[in-house]
C-alpha cells in the first residue's frame, strides 16, 4: 500500500490533482494514494479505503473553503477517513488551500477535533503552488523519517554505497561499443571529483548529494554528469543514459564486500531538482551537462 494517503473533497479536486501529481514526481506513483487513481474496479470502496489508510504512514488532509460544510454528517467520507487515520495512530497533516482558514475545534466533530491542535500548512492555487509544496516537503519527510522501521535497507551501513555503485555498474555493463567515438569511464565521485574527475578523456560520474529516509525506504538523490572533449559527445552520452534508465528503471545493487547479493531492490526515476543548483552548492568549476535522478532503495519482495 501507499505511504501517503491524500484526503480531499470533490470540490477541491483540481487542487488535489495538482498535489497528487507533485507528490508522485517527488515520491513515486506507488507511494501516494488518491482514490480516483488507486482504487481498482469491483472492490468494496469503504473497506479498500480503510485498509489503505491503515497501511499508510501519513494522511494529508486538504482543506478548502467548502471542506467544513459536511464534516458533521455521520456518513461524510472525509470525516471517516480522518477518524480511521486517528484510530490507527496515523499522523494527520492538515493542508489549507489558498486563503482557507483552519476550522476551530468547536466546528468539528469531537472525533477529529484534535487535528486543530496541529500547525496546518498552506498551499497556494496560482504561481506560489510549487514554492508552498517545497515548503511542505520537509514536514512530510520528517513525519515519515520519524516513523522509520528498521529493515535490511536502513540497518545495512553498506547499502548507500552499494546503490550508487549499482547504478554505475548497470550503465557500464550495458554500454556496448562507443558513442560518437567516445569510450566513457564510469565512476562515483565526492565533492572533490568536480575539480579532479577520475576520468581519462571522457566519462560519466555519479554524485550523491542527498539521502532521505522514508519509513522502511531510503531515497538517494544524485546527479549524473557528462565529461567529454566536445558538446556532441556529451549530448550523445546523456541521451543514451536517459534511454537506459527510462527503459530499465529497476537496477540491481552492487554486491556486498563479501560477494553476496543484497536483499533489496533499487528503483530509479527522474528528479525535478535542478542540477545547476547542486553544482553551485558544491563547486565553482564550470557547469557540465548533468541529469538529476532519485533512487529508491526498498526491501526486496
Amino acid at each position: 500500500m501507499a505511504t501517503i494517503f491524500l484526503s480531499y473533497r470533490r470540490t477541491d479536486s483540481p487542487q488535489a490533482c495538482r498535489v497528487y501529481d507533485w507528490l508522485v514526481r517527488r515520491f513515486g506513483t506507488d507511494a501516494v494514494f488518491m482514490d480516483d487513481s488507486a482504487i481498482p474496479f469491483a472492490v468494496n470502496f469503504p473497506d479498500f479505503v480503510g485498509h489503505a489508510i491503515a497501511s499508510s504512514k501519513v494522511l494529508i488532509a486538504l482543506i478548502g473553503a467548502e471542506w467544513p460544510k459536511k464534516i458533521r454528517l455521520a456518513d461524510d467520507p472525509v470525516k471517516m477517513e480522518i477518524e480511521t487515520a486517528l484510530a490507527h495512530n496515523i499522523p494527520v497533516l492538515p493542508v489549507l488551500i489558498g486563503s482557507t482558514l483552519m476550522p476551530n475545534a468547536e466546528e468539528l466533530p469531537p472525533s477529529i477535533s484534535i487535528i486543530t491542535a496541529q500547525n496546518a500548512e498552506r498551499i497556494g492555487v496560482l504561481h506560489d503552488f510549487d514554492t508552498h509544496m517545497r515548503g511542505l516537503l520537509p514536514k512530510i519527510e520528517s513525519i515519515l523519517g520519524r516513523l522509520a522501521l528498521e529493515s535490511i535497507v536502513t540497518a545495512d551501513p553498506a547499502v548507500i554505497s552499494q546503490a550508487c555503485e549499482g547504478v554505475v555498474r548497470f550503465l557500464s555493463a550495458n554500454f556496448n561499443g562507443s558513442i560518437g567515438g567516445v569510450w566513457p569511464n564510469w565512476s562515483t565521485i565526492g565533492a572533490d571529483g568536480f575539480v579532479n574527475p577520475p576520468l581519462a578523456q571522457s566519462g560519466v560520474t555519479l554524485y550523491l548529494h542527498r539521502v532521505v529516509r522514508l519509513a522502511e525506504l531510503l531515497e538517494l538523490h544524485f546527479i549524473l554528469s557528462f565529461w567529454a572533449r566536445d558538446a556532441h559527445s556529451e549530448h550523445m552520452l546523456a541521451g543514451w543514459v536517459l534511454q537506459q534508465l527510462d527503459q530499465m528503471p529497476l537496477v540491481p545493487l552492487a554486491p556486498t564486500p563479501y560477494g553476496s547479493s543484497p536483499a533489496s531492490a533499487l528503483k530509479i526515476r527522474r528528479s525535478d531538482e535542478d542540477p545547476r543548483q547542486i553544482w553551485k552548492l558544491v563547486t565553482d568549476e564550470r557547469l557540465r551537462l548533468s541529469l538529476a535522478y532519485i533512487a529508491t532503495v526498498s526491501p526486496a519482495a
